[in-house]
């Protein structure tokens, strides 16, 4: 009796010796096409497994490192506030202070005389605000420029570049600086904290705006010149780092409020 169509497998017969005999029997087209779609299908599943597990330990790791991050992040923004808060009572007893100087100088010629001479002093420590013509100077990492892994050190802001930037104001005359509408004297500190910058103990992410006041052509001459702030220009050009020196007007630089009192480390 022949197989009948719906049989999974085909016979393949021929006459021998006047007899039939069935020779062999193989699997019909459908079974192959199920055994072939089984061997894709169980790589498949195992590569989903694979990214599954991968994508769940990630997501872990995530979660554990801001679940530990946490309490350092907010302990750092617990101090910046209150950083800000001494800062802004610093200022106000300086403003009392002031007061009361004023006060007594209007008492004798003398007494106005120191006065006078003391507000100079102060006006060179940076302790009073000022406002005048000068430049300002925008610093900022480099934007929608693709650069290579071994170059994305040079084409982001780095403390150093803020010091450089600084010291040739000073060159140029500058006679009062401020990064971020914060003061900068002679006893400021500028370093890298992280992915950030610290200037006078507080923290700055860019960009960053240098504004200057001063003699503008010779601040800008001093920016101009080709022996200054070479590393900078160079990643401007080539790795689009920002940076622009511009004139302005009425610039508004405010006073010191950080520390006066320098501690020095002194060997045992």
């Amino acid at each position: 009796m022949l197989p009948s169509p719906q049989s999974p497998f085909e016979t393949r017969s021929h006459f021998r010796h006047g007899t039939l005999d069935r020779v062999t029997e193989t699997p019909a087209p459908r079974k192959r096409r199920v055994e072939h779609s089984l061997v894709l299908l169980v790589p498949a599943v195992l590569f989903g497994l694979l990214v599954t597990l991968q994508w769940r330990t990630q997501a872990e790791r995530s979660e554990l490192s801001v679940r530990y991050n946490a309490p350092l992040i907010d302990a750092a923004n617990a101090l910046q506030t209150e950083q800000n808060d001494l800062k802004a009572q610093l200022a106000d007893l300086r403003a009392r202070l002031d007061e009361i100087q004023r006060n007594a100088s209007s008492q004798s010629g003398a007494a106005k005389e120191l006065q006078t001479r003391l507000d100079e002093l102060k006006a060179t420590a940076g302790l009073t605000p000022q406002s005048g013509d000068g430049v300002v100077v925008q610093l900022d990492d480099a934007r929608n420029v693709s650069v290579s892994s071994r170059d994305v050190d040079k084409s982001i802001c780095h403390a150093t570049d803020l010091t450089d930037i600084v010291n040739t104001a000073w060159k140029g005359g500058a006679q009062a600086i401020a990064v971020n509408e914060e003061r900068v004297v002679n006893s400021s500190s500028v370093y890298c904290v992280g992915s950030t910058i610290m200037v006078n103990g507080t923290l700055m992410s860019p960009p960053f705006n240098i504004a200057a006041i001063g003699p503008q052509n010779s601040l800008l001459s001093a920016y101009d010149d080709p022996n200054q702030l070479q590393d900078i220009k160079q990643r401007r050009d080539v790795q689009g780092l920002g940076f622009r020196v511009t004139r302005a007007s009425a610039i508004h630089v405010p006073a010191y409020s950080g520390a006066l009192n320098v501690r020095y480390g002194q060997p045992h």
